[in-house]
Order: C-alpha cells, then structure tokens, then sequence
C-alpha cells in the first residue's frame, strides 16, 4: 500500500449547502465571484494529470466537500470537480479526501 505524504496546506472555502431558494423554491446559487470565508486549513497534497486536471488528497476533517467548493494553498487554487472519502479500515491515519479538481486561473488585482 502506498501513501501519499502531505506536501501543502490547503484551506477549504465551502458554498453553502443547500442553496437559499427563491419564493418558487428554486435553488438560487450564490454570485459567481463569492468567495465564503475559509472553513479551515488541513494537510493536503496536489498532482497535476496528463488531462490538465489534478488530483488532491485532503485530510478527512475538511469533509464534506461538494462540487463547486474551492481549495487553495496559498499560490494556487481549484474548484472541486468531485470528491469522495476514502476510508482504510483499521487505519484511521490513512484516511483521506480523494478530489479532482480544475485550477483556477490567477485572479487579477
């Protein structure tokens, strides 16, 4: 088995789940420029793939994360493409967030 070492920080800026609704009831989704305060800072680590995407792991504290959340190290940050908590029984330490992201381009001044 292999593990994949922290190599970063990454701190979690999480919309709100679910969405405020309308007076129809639908989803109204926060502005796209919103950015919510962080969540918290946990070990992480980022790989970039051959497709242009990455892939994170993030320490299981930060779940949940949803689609559309964003994680950032300081220099870069992603939007969460999926993500999903991976557990190894009998090993709690090895416990993990498996998330592809897309980075998000530098935001300008």
């Amino acid at each position: 088995m292999a593990v994949v070492l922290a190599d970063r920080e990454l701190t979690a800026y999480v919309q709100a789940h679910p969405w405020a609704r309308d007076a129809l009831g639908t989803p109204v989704p926060p502005p796209p420029d919103a950015r919510p305060v962080p969540r918290g800072t946990w070990p992480g680590a980022a790989a970039k793939q051959i497709d242009g995407s990455w892939t994170l792991r993030v320490d299981p504290a930060a779940w949940p994360l949803k689609p559309g959340d964003v994680l950032s190290d300081g220099t870069l940050t992603w939007t969460v493409v999926t993500a999903l908590l991976k557990s190894v029984p009998g090993y709690g330490a090895a416990d993990y967030i498996a998330v592809v992201a897309s980075e998000n381009p530098p935001e300008v001044p």
